[in-house]
């Protein structure tokens, strides 16, 4: 089971439902600090304020169900490897549309069955949506309109955060009902009950008129997230720090030697090649995953300032023809994947795709 957004309004109330499902191991998603404003609407101690949400969750589950298997990754989704997301189930507990995005496509590429949940606070509304990857069937995006993705926060190549996110200010019980609904479901699709599960719906509960509506979705063959492919991923034996660019450049056509054509890239991540320094205009030349830069890399030797990345000093694919030749021979670990990334690789016969051990 995976959770992104684990500590929120509504993840905060989900955990202590998974910890009494017959579960195996769950792995908690979410960047954030717990702070003195949150104790109004998520389920939390004014001891916990200031900890990580997802170091916090995870022991609430080790305390209610010592032995489940518990990994706590503080960090934003987007950045996390796609193979850490493999689960049987994903649930969602986002309030940002471009994470949510990104989990939609990441549910549809692993193939897992992903259920969503909102909440809005001035309606006293709670939301689930329950989707299963496949060609034919809607996903987050199908019932998507123009007036949808201009509402998506705006990214920025120099900062690693979506700008435009607002508080949901919704109440603790909101959140909680969310949960409640998200984890019944949940349980639907454990237990092999699909035809019982909303599949291709969204459920909302309307608090204030004691009122729900079901709405039905159908594939949207328009639909911006093309062609709703859900992938064969290979897995490698080969670790990161063994595997070289080259290496995985020839997985497209399991022959030696490179082409010019043959390119690598990890889908909805970028490769940096220089970082400015905001302050000093001091620049720094390197090839890395912009997702695992650190604070060493970005740092400027000069003033001291954070290093940003103009968008044209990013790269979506690293292609035979286009990095130096000594980049050729580094390990995919010195460019910045990491354990469970994912990577395709494309030559003149296809595009594959590949897990790291």
């Amino acid at each position: 089971m995976v959770v992104v957004g684990a500590g929120g309004n509504i993840g905060s109330h989900l955990v202590p439902h998974l910890a009494r499902m017959p579960l195996e191991s769950v792995t908690l998603i979410d960047k954030d600090v717990y702070e003195a404003s949150n104790l109004q609407s998520q389920d939390i101690t004014p001891q916990e304020v200031g900890k990580r949400k997802t170091a916090v969750q995870a022991r609430r589950l080790k305390r209610i169900n010592p032995a489940i298997q518990v990994n706590a990754i503080h960090d934003s989704v987007e950045r996390v490897p796609l193979g850490k997301l493999r689960a049987t189930v994903i649930l969602a507990c986002l309030d940002s549309r471009v994470a949510r995005q990104h989990v939609n496509q990441f549910a549809w590429r692993l193939g897992v069955p992903l259920i969503d949940a909102g909440v809005e606070a001035g309606g006293m509304l709670a939301r689930i949506n329950v989707y299963v990857p496949g060609v034919e069937n809607p996903c987050l995006e199908c019932p998507w309109d123009d007036r949808d993705y201009q509402a998506l926060e705006q990214l920025y190549p120099c900062f690693e955060f979506a700008s435009g996110i607002p508080a949901t200010n919704a109440p603790s019980s909101l959140g909680a009902l969310a949960a409640s609904l998200q984890a019944i479901e949940c349980v639907k699709l454990l237990n092999g009950q699909s035809d019982l599960a909303a599949v291709g719906k969204q459920i909302v509960l309307d608090a204030t008129h004691h009122k729900h509506y079901v709405t039905a979705f159908r594939r949207n063959p328009n639909c911006r997230f093309s062609g709703h492919e859900v992938w064969d991923i290979r897995s490698l034996e080969s670790s990161v720090e063994d595997l070289t660019l080259a290496e995985a450049l020839c997985l497209s056509h399991q022959r030696s030697g490179v082409n010019g054509s043959d390119n690598l890239r990890i889908e909805g991540k970028s490769f940096v090649t220089r970082l400015t320094c905001p302050g000093c205009g001091k620049t720094r030349s390197l090839l890395r995953l912009g997702c695992s830069l650190r604070r060493s890399h970005t740092r400027c030797a000069e003033c001291g300032r954070a290093m940003i990345t103009p968008g044209f000093d990013a790269l979506e694919r690293l292609s035979a023809d286009v990095v130096p030749r000594s980049a050729l021979s580094r390990s995919l670990r010195s460019l910045g994947l990491r354990r469970g990334e994912v990577f395709s690789v494309s030559g003149d016969q296809g595009e594959r795709h590949f897990e790291i051990g």
